[in-house]
């Protein structure tokens, strides 16, 4: 955690110098100390077993390739058929457990263009969708697979 912490440091402090080192271990000391003596973090419930890294890396890419369509459909409904937008707004039941990752579930489906998600209540998601083919098969989207399939390894915390 406390290298997560420098290497972020470093990227926003804009260069590498003497100074700003000392000042992100320093920082970066005391963030780490305060996630863990505060918020109670914990990194290997995190991390843990290397098969959950591979696919948490696997799940973050698929992300990045969906939000890229999602923007890219976002773009042709705007500029090539702006009058023929229909919002719509759906109610589906996820069948995963944990907290955790009916949030993650709930932020992936915001991050994609032309979705965000409303409402969490009882196992259940109200997504809204920018245009009617964008809420299509939201019941059972390639995320809520991939988080099923990890949520149900042994592995898991």
């Amino acid at each position: 955690m406390f290298l997560l912490f420098f290497l972020l440091w470093l990227l926003l402090s804009g260069g590498v110098s003497l100074h700003a080192c000392l000042w992100g271990l320093a920082v970066s000391a005391l963030l780490t100390w305060f996630c863990r003596r505060v918020l109670g973090y914990d990194w290997r419930i995190f991390c843990g077993h290397p098969a959950r890294i591979w696919a948490l890396i696997r799940y973050f890419a698929h992300l990045v390739a969906e939000m890229l369509k999602a923007g890219l459909m976002v773009m042709k409904i705007i500029y090539v058929h702006p009058k023929k937008i229909t919002p719509k707004l759906v109610w589906f039941r996820t069948p995963l457990q944990t907290d955790r990752h009916k949030a993650m579930l709930s932020d992936s489906i915001t991050l994609t263009a032309g979705t965000i998600t409303v409402r969490s209540q009882d196992g259940r998601l109200l997504v809204h969708a920018l245009d009617a083919p964008l809420a299509e098969g939201i019941e059972d989207t390639a995320f809520q697979q991939q988080l099923e399939k990890m949520e149900g390894t042994q592995w898991r915390r």
